[in-house]
């Protein structure tokens, strides 16, 4: 029995790879993550060839080919981007999975084919993501709720968490490579926005894992802020009682509320434990590293993000870096372990005094008040000019293209060019059809008089008819007897005319 279990095994295997290996290259829309599953466990054996079945699936049926192909490519949006959050999990569980999985390069592919869709239908693609941004609100607002009464250990023997899981994260990061992070108002980024904040003030942190997920939330609000200058309140805020968290001090848990009853143990003094000789990285891995390690690469992240957050707003917000980051430079002084005998290592007092001389180029301590309008810019004070910019006087030329880029100027040129043959082609075929009328009514008026004419005629000539039989009777019996409707009473009144009964006149 084992023998036929053993050959009955190779024989699917070998029809496995034999279908993989005739890969076609025309795939149906799945609709359900079930069906894309299906389709990948068919014709896939490593992580190149589920990429290059979703990119197939795009090609064969995007909305440029085909606009009907609509409906079914939204429905197609969404399941990658549940396929997109469940490789992300699996990367945390898992890692990338070796050069045969490869989950980061399949997340990558995953990134381009949503940027694609999203450049081929926009509204479509906005609609999708909306949807699945209120899907992870109510998640989130569910486990928030669940934290309030999980203490220790979820059923599967892992730590309870509110924060959202790793695929969520990165699929927030991939957001904003698909659509732009720099507008005032954008109906996907800015819900995700307001999404990152809430996640920021309101998650409780349970354990030094919800920590990583923190500072990678914490990462996304700073990098999304970073274009369009704007303050990263709650970033700023949760990195601060990051930082705390290595000090001595602890009135600062109050200022944000995850981190109230945050337990983490002395992160100060199994830091002052480590010994690498580099900064480790954050990783969003799960691994069962030290805890040392883990600790350094918070405390490094949460840095590098607070040195972001200079570089980003410095001169920027209208003097009022004191009031944001004046914080932050007092918290520096109680960053030590707790431990009098304990001392960081030299990696991480490096990057915390390299930090700190950032933070104390942009906190001036004697500063002109803050003004509650800016100054104006210099290009606003300068008086404006009415006259042309021009290059050369000379040469000047009244071009519409000045200015722009050669692939802008070459498209725009072109619609131009159209539009005026479009207006030419419009012309003409408006001059033809009034041409066409006129010859018609002109055809029409001649056959109309041709048959007015033809009919005067006949009328002339009854009239004359007429008129000689009027003439006859009007002389009397000599040229005309028998006429008028006296013989005809004269004959009804011999019986001779007259009406029968069931008869003919």
């Amino acid at each position: 029995e084992k023998d036929e279990v053993k050959e009955t095994k190779r024989k699917q295997q070998k029809a496995k790879d034999k279908a993989r290996n005739e890969m076609p290259f025309v795939f149906e829309v799945p609709t359900t993550i079930e069906a894309l599953h299906e389709m990948i466990a068919n014709y896939a054996a490593t992580g190149s060839d589920v990429s290059l079945i979703i990119q197939r699936i795009h090609s064969s049926n995007s909305v440029r080919l085909n606009k009907r192909n609509l409906e079914k490519m939204q429905n197609f949006y969404d399941v990658l981007l549940r396929r997109f959050i469940a490789v992300g999990d699996a990367i945390h569980s898992s890692g990338d999975g070796g050069e045969e999985l490869a989950r980061y390069e399949q997340l990558d592919a995953l990134t381009q084919i949503l940027y694609s869709m999203a450049q081929d239908a926009p509204e479509s693609a906005g609609a999708v993501w909306g949807r699945r941004l209120g899907i992870l609100q109510n998640a989130h607002a569910k486990r928030l709720r669940d934290a309030e009464f999980v203490t220790e250990e979820e059923e599967d023997g892992e730590t309870f968490s509110a924060w959202p899981s790793t695929g969520t994260i990165m699929l927030l990061r991939a957001l904003g490579h698909i659509f732009p992070v720099s507008d005032l108002r954008h109906h996907v980024v800015t819900p995700a926005m307001l999404l990152l904040g809430q996640m920021l003030a309101q998650t409780p942190i349970l354990s030094v894992g919800d920590l990583v997920s923190g500072v990678a939330c914490a990462g996304l609000m700073v990098e999304f802020t970073k274009d369009a200058k704007r303050i990263p309140t709650e970033a700023v805020s949760f990195l601060v009682g990051i930082l705390h968290l290595f000090g001595i001090s602890e009135r600062c848990r109050m200022h944000v509320p995850g981190l109230q009853n945050a337990d983490v143990g002395n992160l100060a003094d199994e830091l002052s434990k480590y010994e690498g000789k580099d900064i480790p990285q954050l990783s969003l891995e799960r691994n069962e590293g030290p805890i040392e390690t883990t600790a350094a690469s918070i405390l490094c992240s949460a840095l590098h993000l607070v040195d972001r957050c200079v570089e980003n707003l410095k001169g920027t917000i209208g003097g009022s870096e004191n009031e944001l980051f004046c914080c932050v430079l007092d918290l520096f002084r109680s960053l030590k372990p707790r431990n009098p005998t304990s001392v960081f290592p030299n990696c991480i007092t490096n990057k915390i005094m390299e930090t700190k001389s950032k933070v104390s180029g942009v906190v001036v301590p004697n500063r002109t008040p803050l003004t509650r309008r800016a100054e104006p810019s210099r290009a606003e004070s300068a008086t404006k000019s009415l006259a042309p910019r021009m290059e050369d006087p000379s040469r000047y030329s009244m071009s519409k293209d000045k200015g722009k880029p050669a692939k802008q100027a070459v498209a725009d040129r072109m619609r131009r060019e159209y539009k005026r043959e479009h207006k030419a082609v419009s012309r003409e075929l408006r001059l033809d059809a009034a041409f066409s009328e006129k010859e018609r009514r002109r055809d029409q008026e001649v056959r109309d008089n041709k048959a007015q004419a033809k009919r005067h005629k006949n009328f002339a000539w009854l009239e004359g008819e007429q008129a000689s039989m009027n003439q006859q009777v009007r002389q009397g019996g000599g040229l005309l007897s028998g006429g008028g409707m006296g013989a005809a009473r004269a004959k009804v009144k011999s019986a001779k005319m007259g009406f029968k009964r069931g008869g003919k006149f």
